[in-house]
């Protein structure tokens, strides 16, 4: 399965001198620190996600904690993110990598959201049915609230394409993996600011 991820110019570096990387949390600014809101909603979300992580796919390597995330969709489309629209470092790469199907969980991107605010993924295909089905969902008991929401978040999983007046399923997929390692790799771009975006020969390291 080829996806991409998007990652600091220094983890390509280390990638290429090391051979694989994995998460560090202490220089993620959604996991490092308990002091923020923010943090707290993401280091909840993720924990889920890890969970999910093992059960579908399985267990960490020894010392990895949290996951690589990756794009596999853009816009209904297998390609890869444009740099320039996901300008997330001041000097980054956009590796294409070649992994295992079975290494890897997809996830819708927007369906995602609802997992991080912590709601309810209200399943309906149009106004009337949504509408039923909240009303359904309010009435429920607080504790049965709680259940049925966890289990909603399971429908991340369903990335087939659909698109209508009502439902957007799909268009962004993301992928989660444990280790991004050396031999996965198949080709990098990279953007600095104030350069253009410059396809580097894999293991090329400046």
């Amino acid at each position: 399965m080829i996806v991409w991820t998007n990652q600091p110019y220094v983890v390509y570096q280390k990638l290429m001198h090391t051979g694989s990387v994995s998460c560090d949390p202490q220089k993620s600014d959604n996991l490092n620190s308990t002091i923020l809101e923010s943090n707290r909603i993401f280091q909840r979300a993720y924990a889920w996600m890890i969970e999910q992580l093992r059960a579908k796919v399985g267990p960490a390597s020894a010392g990895v904690t949290y996951p690589i995330w990756a794009w596999y969709r853009q816009n209904f489309i297998h390609r890869r993110p444009d740099l320039r629209e996901r300008h997330d470092y001041a000097d980054q790469v956009c590796i294409e990598l070649g992994i295992p199907e079975e290494d890897i969980l997809l996830s819708d991107f927007s369906a995602w959201h609802f997992l991080l605010n912590d709601w309810y993924n209200n399943d309906a295909t149009n106004e009337k049915e949504w509408e039923e089905k909240e009303r359904w969902f309010d009435n429920l008991p607080a504790e049965k609230q709680k259940i049925v929401t966890a289990q909603s978040w399971q429908r991340i999983f369903d990335i087939t394409p659909q698109k209508d007046n009502w439902t957007m399923n799909g268009k962004y997929v993301q992928a989660c993996f444990w280790l991004l390692q050396k031999e996965q790799v198949r080709r990098v771009w990279r953007l600095r600011k104030g350069h253009r975006v410059k396809e580097l020969a894999v293991s090329e390291v400046i």
